[in-house]
């Protein structure tokens, strides 16, 4: 319930290119997390919760129902390539999509899960709904996994991949500013979130692209900004909500280069299958 009370951030029409790109829930929701959390406790005493995946009645004041819980959790535990994140038969089984050499110019990407319910759910309540809330529901459980604590262990910056200007005051916030935003401050000493890199293309939404469209949709789609100045010499992760082919995050990447970063990870909600066959084929 408390979601849908601050499930939508401010919106941003008087701000231009610059100011949007940086502005979002992340700027006020930590201040105003003592009130979140009284006017939550609040609200889910006198009305009912309800999953964010299936919409079940139930109790408790997780933002999942035990069933769906149940199911993120294996969704987590899954098996997963060290390199690439795609998923593996069991762990330390040979990755048959990178074949151990992960995905250029990455080190290596981290995940919470696979692109199935009850993550493709939230995910989409979160990215199209106005539910903001829910991305840091979903960045507190991937933080949690061990293979994000030691990623960001040796994190210096967080680059969350950026919306274009109209999109972002279409949408009212950034996805990926949320969860990266909520993955710094997860830290205890914090992890700076540096806005290096602008959307300077709005691009077609890459859904039902092929990888060949999905990259060229995606060629010159981004530029660095001033702040990029930021990451050099730094340990650098670009963070996302899914990844399918990698286009996106490449793309980023491969702008963010110029700027002289010591390392470039990848740090993403999901991994989809980019052939639409829930990883039943390789």
């Amino acid at each position: 319930m408390i979601d849908h009370l601050f499930g939508r951030a401010l919106p941003h029409d008087n701000l231009d290119a610059d100011a949007a790109a940086t502005a979002g829930p992340a700027l006020y929701t930590h201040a105003m997390l003592p009130l979140r959390q009284w006017l939550g406790d609040v609200l889910d005493f006198c009305y009912p919760h309800h999953c964010a995946a299936c919409a079940a009645g139930g109790e408790g004041g997780g933002f999942l129902c035990a069933t769906c819980d149940g199911l993120l959790c294996d969704l987590r535990d899954a098996a997963a390539c060290e390199r690439c994140a795609m998923p593996l038969a069991s762990d330390g089984a040979p990755c048959p999509y990178c074949l151990g050499k992960g995905v250029a110019p990455f080190e290596r990407i981290v995940r919470l899960g696979v692109f199935a319910d009850p993550i493709k759910q939230v995910v989409h309540h979160f990215k199209y709904h106005g539910r903001w809330p829910l991305g840091e529901h979903l960045a507190d459980r991937l933080c949690a996994t061990e293979r994000a604590k030691g990623l960001l262990t040796e994190t210096q910056v967080l680059v969350p991949v950026p919306l274009h200007f109209r999109r972002h005051v279409r949408r009212g916030y950034n996805q990926a500013d949320v969860i990266a935003c909520r993955a710094g401050h997860k830290r205890n000493s914090g992890i700076p979130v540096v806005h290096a890199v602008r959307r300077v293309r709005d691009t077609e939404t890459q859904t039902h692209l092929s990888h060949e469209k999905r990259l060229a949709n995606m060629r010159g789609a981004f530029a660095l900004r001033r702040s990029a100045r930021r990451v050099r010499g730094k340990h650098v992760v670009i963070v996302d909500d899914v990844m399918t082919t990698g286009a996106t995050l490449k793309a980023v990447a491969n702008v963010l280069r110029a700027a002289e970063p010591a390392g470039i990870s990848a740090m993403v909600i999901a991994i989809a299958d980019p052939r639409h066959r829930d990883f039943q084929a390789i």
